[in-house]
């Protein structure tokens, strides 16, 4: 996978839209593919990408073989993730998924809480009323 579509493949996942890219690095689009195709493209806007999409900038020069040589197979650390991988979008996915869950989970909470209260008050008038 070249570099544009690895790029533009995070933008998806984030809802942004290659143009949207190109205006915030105030480049067009035109302009934005001749450096990824020409391979011109300065380390400082490869920053600004990442820095937009919240990725770290090694990213970009990773070579996941080249690793392996290095660090052994099977071995991942912390730092090395790879963010090009299906594993990792469905992991992304899934800690967003969760965090709704667990917003939906709390409200329903509160609401439960307000139930019991109430329920308490009425309780608590029953007893003072008799």
């Amino acid at each position: 996978m070249n570099l544009k579509n690895k790029i533009v493949k995070l933008l998806n996942e984030n809802k942004y839209t290659y143009k949207d890219l190109a205006e915030h690095l105030k480049l067009s689009e035109a302009e934005l593919d001749h450096a990824l195709e020409t391979k011109t493209l300065e380390v400082r806007t490869l920053e600004l990408i990442s820095k937009e999409l919240r990725i770290p900038l090694y990213s970009f020069f990773r070579d996941p073989g080249e690793m392996e040589k290095y660090f052994g197979e099977g071995k991942e650390r912390y730092y090395d993730v790879n963010i090009w991988s299906d594993q990792e979008v469905r992991y992304k996915s899934e800690i967003t998924r969760l965090k709704d869950d667990l917003l939906k989970l709390t409200a329903e909470v509160k609401n439960k809480d307000l139930l019991i209260e109430a329920l308490e008050g009425e309780l608590k008038k029953g007893w003072t009323n008799k």
